[in-house]
Protein backbone atom coordinates (compact mmCIF):
# COMPACT_ATOMS: atom_id res chain seq x y z
CA UNK A 1 0.00 0.00 0.00
CA UNK A 2 2.76 2.44 0.93
CA UNK A 3 4.48 1.82 -2.39
CA UNK A 4 1.36 2.82 -4.31
CA UNK A 5 0.97 5.88 -2.13
CA UNK A 6 4.62 6.84 -2.75
CA UNK A 7 4.29 6.40 -6.51
CA UNK A 8 1.09 8.44 -6.52
CA UNK A 9 2.75 11.20 -4.46
CA UNK A 10 5.74 11.35 -6.81
CA UNK A 11 3.52 11.46 -9.89
CA UNK A 12 1.26 14.12 -8.41
CA UNK A 13 4.31 16.17 -7.43
CA UNK A 14 5.56 15.85 -11.00
CA UNK A 15 2.19 16.98 -12.29
CA UNK A 16 2.30 19.97 -9.94
CA UNK A 17 5.78 20.98 -11.09
CA UNK A 18 4.73 20.54 -14.70
CA UNK A 19 1.63 22.66 -14.13
CA UNK A 20 3.78 25.39 -12.54
CA UNK A 21 6.16 25.60 -15.48
CA UNK A 22 3.37 25.32 -18.06
CA UNK A 23 0.91 27.70 -16.35
CA UNK A 24 1.12 30.14 -19.25
CA UNK A 25 0.48 27.33 -21.72
CA UNK A 26 -2.46 26.22 -19.58
CA UNK A 27 -3.98 29.71 -19.75
CA UNK A 28 -3.62 29.72 -23.53
CA UNK A 29 -5.07 26.22 -23.71
CA UNK A 30 -8.16 27.23 -21.73
CA UNK A 31 -8.59 30.26 -24.01
CA UNK A 32 -8.29 28.00 -27.09
CA UNK A 33 -10.91 25.62 -25.68
CA UNK A 34 -13.32 28.55 -25.34
CA UNK A 35 -13.00 29.17 -29.08
CA UNK A 36 -13.48 25.49 -30.05
CA UNK A 37 -16.05 24.73 -32.75
CA UNK A 38 -19.12 23.27 -30.96
CA UNK A 39 -20.19 21.28 -34.02
CA UNK A 40 -16.94 19.33 -34.04
CA UNK A 41 -17.18 18.84 -30.25
CA UNK A 42 -20.70 17.44 -30.68
CA UNK A 43 -19.37 15.03 -33.29
CA UNK A 44 -16.62 14.01 -30.86
CA UNK A 45 -19.22 13.33 -28.15
CA UNK A 46 -21.20 11.16 -30.58
CA UNK A 47 -18.03 9.26 -31.49
CA UNK A 48 -17.19 8.72 -27.82
CA UNK A 49 -20.71 7.40 -27.27
CA UNK A 50 -20.18 4.89 -30.08
CA UNK A 51 -16.75 3.98 -28.69
CA UNK A 52 -18.26 3.25 -25.26
CA UNK A 53 -21.04 1.09 -26.71
CA UNK A 54 -18.51 -0.86 -28.79
CA UNK A 55 -16.17 -1.26 -25.79
CA UNK A 56 -19.08 -2.62 -23.75
CA UNK A 57 -19.91 -4.95 -26.64
CA UNK A 58 -16.33 -6.23 -26.65
CA UNK A 59 -16.61 -7.01 -22.92
CA UNK A 60 -19.86 -8.88 -23.52
CA UNK A 61 -18.26 -10.79 -26.39
CA UNK A 62 -15.20 -11.72 -24.31
CA UNK A 63 -17.34 -12.86 -21.37
CA UNK A 64 -19.39 -14.90 -23.83
CA UNK A 65 -16.19 -16.72 -24.85
CA UNK A 66 -15.85 -17.78 -21.20
CA UNK A 67 -19.41 -19.15 -21.09
CA UNK A 68 -21.34 -16.08 -19.96
CA UNK A 69 -24.51 -14.70 -21.49
CA UNK A 70 -25.40 -11.01 -21.70
CA UNK A 71 -27.08 -8.48 -23.95
CA UNK A 72 -25.61 -5.30 -25.39
CA UNK A 73 -27.73 -3.11 -23.08
CA UNK A 74 -26.71 -5.14 -20.04
CA UNK A 75 -23.06 -4.93 -21.11
CA UNK A 76 -23.31 -1.14 -21.52
CA UNK A 77 -24.67 -0.78 -17.98
CA UNK A 78 -22.03 -3.02 -16.41
CA UNK A 79 -19.29 -1.32 -18.40
CA UNK A 80 -20.71 2.09 -17.48
CA UNK A 81 -20.50 1.26 -13.77
CA UNK A 82 -16.76 0.76 -14.23
CA UNK A 83 -16.52 4.08 -16.08
CA UNK A 84 -18.20 5.83 -13.16
CA UNK A 85 -15.67 4.37 -10.71
CA UNK A 86 -12.71 5.18 -12.96
CA UNK A 87 -13.82 8.82 -13.04
CA UNK A 88 -13.37 9.25 -9.29
CA UNK A 89 -10.94 6.49 -8.22
CA UNK A 90 -7.30 6.08 -9.40
CA UNK A 91 -5.46 2.93 -10.54
CA UNK A 92 -8.32 2.01 -12.92
CA UNK A 93 -10.35 0.50 -10.10
CA UNK A 94 -13.29 0.55 -12.51
CA UNK A 95 -11.81 -2.44 -14.34
CA UNK A 96 -12.06 -4.47 -11.13
CA UNK A 97 -15.69 -3.36 -10.83
CA UNK A 98 -16.35 -4.46 -14.41
CA UNK A 99 -14.78 -7.85 -13.76
CA UNK A 100 -16.95 -8.27 -10.65
CA UNK A 101 -20.14 -7.24 -12.47
CA UNK A 102 -19.55 -9.21 -15.66
CA UNK A 103 -18.53 -12.29 -13.66
CA UNK A 104 -22.15 -12.53 -12.48
CA UNK A 105 -23.09 -13.49 -16.04
CA UNK A 106 -20.94 -16.64 -15.91
CA UNK A 107 -22.78 -19.67 -14.50
CA UNK A 108 -20.10 -21.46 -12.46
CA UNK A 109 -18.15 -21.05 -9.23
CA UNK A 110 -14.91 -19.88 -10.89
CA UNK A 111 -16.60 -16.91 -12.56
CA UNK A 112 -14.17 -14.24 -11.36
CA UNK A 113 -11.16 -16.17 -12.63
CA UNK A 114 -12.86 -16.75 -15.98
CA UNK A 115 -13.81 -13.08 -16.30
CA UNK A 116 -10.25 -12.02 -15.49
CA UNK A 117 -9.12 -14.23 -18.35
CA UNK A 118 -11.71 -12.53 -20.56
CA UNK A 119 -10.15 -9.19 -19.60
CA UNK A 120 -6.78 -10.54 -20.75
CA UNK A 121 -8.35 -11.63 -24.04
CA UNK A 122 -9.67 -8.08 -24.49
CA UNK A 123 -6.14 -6.76 -24.05
CA UNK A 124 -4.92 -9.13 -26.74
CA UNK A 125 -7.68 -8.04 -29.13
CA UNK A 126 -6.82 -4.40 -28.49
CA UNK A 127 -3.17 -5.15 -29.24
CA UNK A 128 -4.20 -6.59 -32.63
CA UNK A 129 -6.18 -3.46 -33.51
CA UNK A 130 -3.47 -1.09 -32.29
CA UNK A 131 -0.88 -3.00 -34.32
CA UNK A 132 -2.85 -2.18 -37.46
CA UNK A 133 -3.31 1.45 -36.36
CA UNK A 134 0.35 1.97 -35.47
CA UNK A 135 1.38 0.27 -38.72
CA UNK A 136 -0.82 2.65 -40.70
CA UNK A 137 0.59 5.62 -38.79
CA UNK A 138 4.15 4.45 -39.39
CA UNK A 139 3.52 4.06 -43.12
CA UNK A 140 2.13 7.60 -43.16
CA UNK A 141 5.26 8.81 -41.35
CA UNK A 142 3.23 10.06 -38.38
CA UNK A 143 4.64 7.76 -35.69
CA UNK A 144 7.75 5.54 -35.29
CA UNK A 145 7.82 1.81 -35.86
CA UNK A 146 9.21 0.72 -32.47
CA UNK A 147 5.78 0.30 -30.73
CA UNK A 148 5.01 -2.46 -33.23
CA UNK A 149 7.54 -4.75 -31.53
CA UNK A 150 5.76 -4.56 -28.16
CA UNK A 151 2.33 -4.94 -29.75
CA UNK A 152 3.50 -7.90 -31.83
CA UNK A 153 4.76 -9.52 -28.63
CA UNK A 154 1.33 -9.18 -27.03
CA UNK A 155 -0.38 -10.65 -30.08
CA UNK A 156 2.07 -13.58 -30.11
CA UNK A 157 1.40 -14.18 -26.41
CA UNK A 158 -2.34 -14.28 -27.10
CA UNK A 159 -1.90 -16.81 -29.91
CA UNK A 160 0.24 -19.00 -27.65
CA UNK A 161 -2.33 -18.72 -24.84
CA UNK A 162 -5.07 -19.77 -27.25
CA UNK A 163 -3.19 -22.94 -28.19
CA UNK A 164 -2.18 -23.70 -24.59
CA UNK A 165 -5.80 -23.30 -23.46
CA UNK A 166 -6.92 -26.17 -25.67
CA UNK A 167 -4.73 -28.63 -23.81
CA UNK A 168 -4.86 -27.31 -20.24
CA UNK A 169 -7.62 -26.40 -17.82
CA UNK A 170 -5.71 -23.57 -16.02
CA UNK A 171 -8.54 -23.21 -13.53
CA UNK A 172 -10.91 -21.51 -16.03
CA UNK A 173 -8.52 -18.55 -16.46
CA UNK A 174 -7.97 -19.43 -20.13
CA UNK A 175 -11.64 -20.15 -20.92
CA UNK A 176 -11.93 -17.04 -23.10
CA UNK A 177 -8.80 -17.99 -25.07
CA UNK A 178 -10.13 -21.52 -25.40
CA UNK A 179 -13.29 -20.09 -26.95
CA UNK A 180 -11.40 -18.20 -29.64
CA UNK A 181 -11.77 -19.73 -33.09
CA UNK A 182 -12.32 -18.63 -36.70
CA UNK A 183 -15.87 -17.58 -35.89
CA UNK A 184 -15.52 -15.88 -32.50
CA UNK A 185 -12.13 -14.18 -32.91
CA UNK A 186 -13.27 -11.91 -35.80
CA UNK A 187 -16.34 -10.92 -33.76
CA UNK A 188 -14.20 -9.82 -30.81
CA UNK A 189 -11.77 -8.02 -33.12
CA UNK A 190 -14.73 -6.30 -34.83
CA UNK A 191 -16.05 -4.92 -31.54
CA UNK A 192 -12.60 -3.70 -30.55
CA UNK A 193 -12.01 -2.21 -34.01
CA UNK A 194 -15.31 -0.33 -33.80
CA UNK A 195 -14.35 1.09 -30.40
CA UNK A 196 -10.88 2.14 -31.59
CA UNK A 197 -12.19 3.69 -34.82
CA UNK A 198 -14.78 5.70 -32.88
CA UNK A 199 -12.11 6.97 -30.47
CA UNK A 200 -9.93 7.83 -33.47
CA UNK A 201 -12.80 9.82 -35.02
CA UNK A 202 -13.39 11.53 -31.67
CA UNK A 203 -9.71 12.52 -31.45
CA UNK A 204 -9.79 13.83 -35.02
CA UNK A 205 -12.97 15.83 -34.29
CA UNK A 206 -11.35 17.33 -31.17
CA UNK A 207 -8.32 18.38 -33.21
CA UNK A 208 -10.54 19.83 -35.94
CA UNK A 209 -12.60 21.76 -33.37
CA UNK A 210 -9.43 23.59 -32.30
CA UNK A 211 -8.20 24.23 -35.83
CA UNK A 212 -5.23 21.86 -35.52
CA UNK A 213 -3.84 21.12 -38.97
CA UNK A 214 -3.94 17.55 -40.34
CA UNK A 215 -6.44 16.45 -37.69
CA UNK A 216 -6.64 12.85 -38.90
CA UNK A 217 -2.86 12.45 -38.81
CA UNK A 218 -2.80 13.96 -35.34
CA UNK A 219 -5.45 11.50 -34.15
CA UNK A 220 -3.23 8.56 -35.15
CA UNK A 221 -0.56 9.89 -32.77
CA UNK A 222 -3.00 10.45 -29.92
CA UNK A 223 -4.34 6.92 -29.44
CA UNK A 224 -0.99 5.13 -28.83
CA UNK A 225 0.02 7.99 -26.51
CA UNK A 226 -3.17 7.47 -24.49
CA UNK A 227 -2.54 3.74 -24.20
CA UNK A 228 0.94 4.48 -22.89
CA UNK A 229 -0.43 6.98 -20.36
CA UNK A 230 -3.02 4.39 -19.33
CA UNK A 231 -0.24 2.13 -18.05
CA UNK A 232 0.22 4.54 -15.10
CA UNK A 233 -3.33 5.42 -13.99
CA UNK A 234 -2.33 7.09 -10.71
CA UNK A 235 -4.99 9.82 -10.84
CA UNK A 236 -8.80 9.51 -10.92
CA UNK A 237 -9.90 9.29 -14.55
CA UNK A 238 -6.22 9.65 -15.49
CA UNK A 239 -6.76 13.41 -15.15
CA UNK A 240 -3.65 15.38 -16.05
CA UNK A 241 -1.87 12.41 -17.58
CA UNK A 242 -4.30 12.15 -20.49
CA UNK A 243 -4.00 15.84 -21.36
CA UNK A 244 -0.22 15.82 -20.94
CA UNK A 245 0.22 12.71 -23.08
CA UNK A 246 -1.83 14.23 -25.90
CA UNK A 247 0.04 17.55 -25.67
CA UNK A 248 3.44 15.83 -25.85
CA UNK A 249 2.32 13.55 -28.69
CA UNK A 250 1.00 16.44 -30.77
CA UNK A 251 4.16 18.46 -30.05
CA UNK A 252 6.00 15.81 -32.09
CA UNK A 253 3.47 16.55 -34.84
CA UNK A 254 4.66 20.20 -34.81
CA UNK A 255 1.58 21.41 -32.93
CA UNK A 256 2.12 24.21 -30.41
CA UNK A 257 2.19 22.90 -26.84
CA UNK A 258 -0.77 25.03 -25.70
CA UNK A 259 -2.86 23.83 -28.66
CA UNK A 260 -1.96 20.22 -27.87
CA UNK A 261 -2.81 20.82 -24.23
CA UNK A 262 -6.17 22.28 -25.27
CA UNK A 263 -6.82 19.18 -27.35
CA UNK A 264 -5.92 17.00 -24.37
CA UNK A 265 -8.21 18.91 -22.01
CA UNK A 266 -11.09 18.82 -24.50
CA UNK A 267 -10.55 15.11 -25.20
CA UNK A 268 -10.58 14.29 -21.49
CA UNK A 269 -13.60 16.50 -20.77
CA UNK A 270 -15.81 15.09 -23.53
CA UNK A 271 -14.78 11.47 -22.91
CA UNK A 272 -15.37 11.87 -19.16
CA UNK A 273 -18.78 13.39 -19.81
CA UNK A 274 -19.85 10.41 -21.91
CA UNK A 275 -18.42 8.02 -19.31
CA UNK A 276 -20.43 9.76 -16.59
CA UNK A 277 -23.55 9.48 -18.75
CA UNK A 278 -23.18 5.70 -18.91
CA UNK A 279 -22.10 5.56 -15.27
CA UNK A 280 -25.13 7.43 -13.96
CA UNK A 281 -27.43 5.24 -16.05
CA UNK A 282 -25.75 2.17 -14.53
CA UNK A 283 -26.10 3.55 -11.00
CA UNK A 284 -29.82 4.19 -11.52
CA UNK A 285 -30.31 0.73 -13.04
CA UNK A 286 -28.43 -1.22 -10.36
CA UNK A 287 -29.62 0.84 -7.36
CA UNK A 288 -32.78 -1.26 -6.68
CA UNK A 289 -30.77 -4.51 -6.77
CA UNK A 290 -28.17 -3.06 -4.38
CA UNK A 291 -30.89 -1.91 -1.98
CA UNK A 292 -32.59 -5.32 -2.08
CA UNK A 293 -29.31 -7.09 -1.37
CA UNK A 294 -28.59 -4.70 1.48
CA UNK A 295 -31.97 -5.44 3.07
CA UNK A 296 -31.41 -9.18 2.67
CA UNK A 297 -27.98 -8.92 4.31
CA UNK A 298 -29.40 -6.88 7.18
CA UNK A 299 -32.19 -9.38 7.73
CA UNK A 300 -29.71 -12.26 7.93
Amino acid sequence: MWRRASIAAVCLAGLGIGAYFSRHALGKAVHAMGAANPNWLSLAALAFFGATVAAAGSWGCAVGLAGGETTLLDSCLRYGAGSLVNTFVPFRAGDAVRIALFSRRIPHAHRVRATTGSFAALGAARAVVLTALVGAGALAGAIPLWPLAALAGLVAAAVIASYVARGHDAGHFLDAFKGLDRRTAPRLIAWMTASTVCRYLAAAAICASLGIHAAFAGAIIILPALDLAGLFPVTPGNVGLTSGAIAVALKAHHVAFHDGLAAGLAFHAVETGIGLLFGVAAAVWFAPAIKARTRLTSAV
